[in-house]
């Protein structure tokens, strides 16, 4: 592990000595930008698969019913379904596992690189020290504008990977309507906990961390939500877009 470290802190030092003119703020904006494009393919694929999996949930709770008392039978009619609709569960894990080991990577390159003796000066911050402010009277340091973007940022990625449920229409079954109602539950229940989990983890993260690791966070989940948008659309985020439109009809 510690010559994958190696391997992407030099990539950093080539890019600060050569396309960042020396500044470390932008050496760490062109890493967060080219390795998200490194693994668009495989963000793309992923999503593709992530929405496929959420279209037929419905479905798969039906089979979960249906073959309750039969393990056996509820895995076969569960590869039956993936099947039909082109779905492979596997198909998502590499590529995660991929980018979680190269993010790893390179978020401790950049913790070392911080420590050497580079120009950190980028805008209004110092890339080697937390982006925090320290206001009287108040014992903790406040998350500054590169923490409250990147927990931003993290909340409208989240969000749109975690999708929509599926609408019930007029034309569904009564037994189809009654399928999609108890995924809606489930999938309010399962987003009310997850949808706030990472946003905050980082802003509280934040403040312990350099600016320059949340600048690196902010330059890539920018660059992901986009390519989220085109491999999957808005996903969750949908819902927000419609309301907005509504008030603003409305006014």
């Amino acid at each position: 592990m510690n010559e994958l470290f190696n391997i992407f802190l030099q990539a950093i030092l080539f890019i600060y000595n050569t396309i960042a003119f020396n500044n470390l703020g932008l050496a760490i904006i062109e890493i967060g930008i080219l390795s998200r494009l490194v693994f668009w393919p495989m963000l793309k694929q992923q999503a593709h698969q992530g929405k496929k999996m959420r279209e037929i949930q419905p479905l798969l709770n039906t089979l979960k019913v249906k073959h309750k008392d039969n393990k056996q039978a509820m895995a076969a009619a569960q590869m039956e379904l993936f099947k039909q609709h082109g779905v492979n569960p596997a198909a998502g894990c590499l590529p995660q596992i991929v980018q979680l080991v190269v993010l790893i990577g390179l978020y401790n390159a950049i913790d070392q690189a911080l420590k050497l003796n580079l120009n950190t000066q980028f805008l209004f911050w110092n890339m080697d020290k937390p982006d925090v402010w320290h206001l009287s009277g108040i014992n903790f340091a406040i998350p500054g504008i590169l923490v409250a973007l990147a927990s931003l940022t993290q909340f409208i990625q989240t969000k749109m990977m975690m999708g929509t449920p599926p609408a019930i229409r007029k034309e569904d079954k009564p037994s189809e309507k009654e399928e999609k109602a108890d995924f809606m539950t489930e999938f309010a229940s399962a987003q009310s906990s997850m949808i706030w989990l990472f946003p905050l983890m980082f802003l509280y993260l934040g403040t312990q961390f350099s600016s320059g690791l949340a600048l690196y966070w902010v330059v890539s989940s920018v660059v992901m939500i986009f390519q989220q948008y085109k491999a999957a659309g808005l996903g969750g985020l949908e819902q927000y877009v419609v309301k907005y439109k509504q008030l603003a009809a409305r006014g």
